[in-house]
């Protein structure tokens, strides 16, 4: 049970810490994902904005280039209703059948009557030629009240003869006087084409109206590009490249704002589908270095767009013809997009795994730097122990005595310098044997200790306690005469001789014995201790317990060394 207790315990940190290094590590992935993708974006998006201008133009250029070419195609078609026109013979015979108006006789006998005229015979031949010389679907001649009176067709089993066109807005426009020309879907075929009229006079007066039918099949070559495609001016594609466009309409033509019977009677449908073209820029995480806008908005640039189901990106320019009857729009595939799409991605790639290298490589980095600041940190702290194992006493925190001598020249150096008075005590612990003896090794070493406690108790914080061996200490007092020394001396004294330490029950007390010396000019640091050590064995020799100075050697030898 404890033990379960303590798995949970420490099972519960280590989980949170996986989720937390998980969490980081996808957030730096997003990171550098996101890093990565911006870098692709600068890197490819002057190189697009060059090369789609270039296809923009070219573009521009190609839309211009095919509205001149049906612009002078259509003004050669517009011709030909106008030379058919200037005819005599379709004049004349316009004005004979003008001069008997056949409004009120019934469609069947009023065919009859026009097969049967020998005035129009010639006329339906002529037409015939002129269809086939022209290549034209149907040529037609009609009276100003629409009334079919010759044509191409005549000798087929259900001509045009007869039929009435009075309605048709191409028809009434050249009774008007002017050139008629529309996008209809054949009243009795059902197939499109565009109607050309030009009026018939005669002396000066409106005898007629001359048209003439092209079908879409026929001017297939205005749109046989991309997916370029022409309008008329309801919006709906009379000629497209690809066949599926034919018959749709564009978005927000006028078509939809017609009436049913309105589009029945000219589109033979009700029902228009809206081309499936969209502006590209609308699709779901289009980069944006491809949201381009035109520098100039006074200039035409084409537009890009994309054409469903499969998206592929072109170019769109619209310009309407001349006369402002067709829109001809021009679809040029854009490859560039598709290819620099392609080159982002790669860029992404390349970056983001570029990125998570770095990212690997510091991480990496760090752990080594941080592995070896800790190695750093150990064997500087085991330098710093061994350091202090060197210079300090293990047992009582002292100097060790190779430390202490080696302080001790350095204060020998720092005398000769500064020229000031500094004293050497050296300290032995009275019967320390007889101690460890009957005390034992163990409080023998608590003595020691003891002693050296109440040396940083009584003298100076500056001076400097070492351990000579055993029970032999020695204290270096900086800038104190001998007279100031043995005052210290003499305060150590007292200090350990009053202290008391408990074993037990019992209470221990051990005393010093101590011999002061003052650094003489000229003196190392041997003789300097010799001088010291000299005194203290004056000290032991008064019975212990008690402090003796070089100068009382002086005395008892009459002054000598």
């Amino acid at each position: 049970m404890v033990i379960a207790l303590f798995d949970r315990r420490h099972a519960a940190p280590a989980f949170l810490r996986g989720v937390v290094v998980l969490i980081c590590v996808l957030t730096c992935v997003l990171i550098a994902w996101a890093l990565a993708r911006f870098a692709a974006d600068q890197l490819v998006a002057s190189r697009a904005a060059r090369l789609l201008y270039e296809e923009r133009s070219i573009a521009t250029r190609l839309a211009h280039g095919t509205v001149h070419t049906v612009n002078q195609d259509l003004i050669l078609i517009r011709g030909i209703p106008r030379v058919l026109a200037q005819i005599e013979q379709i004049q004349t015979a316009a004005a004979t059948i003008a001069a008997h108006p056949l409004t009120d006789v019934p469609h069947d006998k009023a065919r009859e009557q026009l097969l049967a005229n020998p005035v129009l015979t010639p006329v339906n031949e002529l037409l015939r030629a002129a269809q086939l010389y022209f290549g034209a679907d149907l040529v037609w001649l009609g009276t100003p009240d629409g009334i079919t009176i010759a044509s191409s067709d005549f000798n087929s089993p259900d001509p045009l003869v007869a039929d009435r066109y009075g309605d048709r807005a191409y028809f009434n426009t050249a009774v008007l006087g002017g050139a008629g020309q529309q996008y209809v879907a054949g009243r009795k075929t059902g197939l499109p084409g565009i109607y050309f009229t030009a009026p018939v006079y005669h002396d000066g007066t409106l005898v007629g109206v001359m048209v003439v039918k092209l079908g879409i099949r026929r001017l297939s070559h205005w749109a046989d590009s991309g997916a370029s495609f022409i309008t008329d001016t309801n919006g709906v594609i009379v000629l497209a490249n690809d066949p599926t466009f034919t018959g749709l309409a564009v978005p927000g033509g006028a078509v939809f704002k017609l009436s049913r019977e309105e589009r029945r009677r000219l589109y033979q449908q009700e029902d228009f589908t809206v081309v499936p073209i969209e502006s590209y820029d609308l699709a779901p995480g289009t980069p944006d270095f491809l949201h381009l806008q035109s520098d100039d908005d006074s200039t035409r640039h084409a537009r890009l767009v994309r054409v469903r189901p499969d998206n592929q990106p072109y170019l769109l320019e619209a310009e309407a013809s001349s006369d402002g009857e067709m829109v001809v729009y021009t679809m040029n595939e854009a490859p560039t997009l598709g290819s620099l799409s392609i080159e982002r991605r790669r860029y992404v790639a390349l970056v983001f795994a570029l990125l998570l290298s770095l990212s690997g490589a510091g991480y990496l980095l760090i752990r080594y730097l941080r592995r070896e600041k800790l190695h750093l940190t150990d064997t500087l702290a085991k330098n710093a122990a061994l350091e202090h194992e060197v210079k300090y006493d293990a047992l009582t925190g002292a100097l060790s005595r190779g430390h202490f001598l080696k302080r001790l020249r350095a204060e020998v150096g720092l005398a000769q310098a500064r020229d000031l008075p500094t004293c050497v005590i050296l300290v032995d612990l009275d019967h320390f044997k007889h101690i460890n003896d009957t005390w034992g090794h163990s409080l023998g070493d608590t003595v020691l200790s003891a002693f050296v406690r109440l040396c940083h108790d009584s003298l100076r914080e500056d001076d400097i306690c070492g351990r000579l061996g055993g029970e032999e200490f020695a204290i270096i007092l900086s800038g104190a005469t001998e007279a100031r020394a043995f005052d210290a001396a003499e305060r150590l004294r007292e200090a350990v001789r009053a202290a008391r330490i408990n074993v037990d029950g019992r209470t221990l007390q051990f005393t010093i014995s101590a011999g002061v010396a003052q650094w003489h000019e000229g003196d190392d640091d041997s003789a300097w201790l010799q001088r010291a050590d000299a005194a203290l064995y004056l000290a032991k020799s008064r019975g212990r317990d008690r402090c003796a100075r070089e100068s009382d050697l002086r005395v008892l030898t009459g002054g000598g060394s």
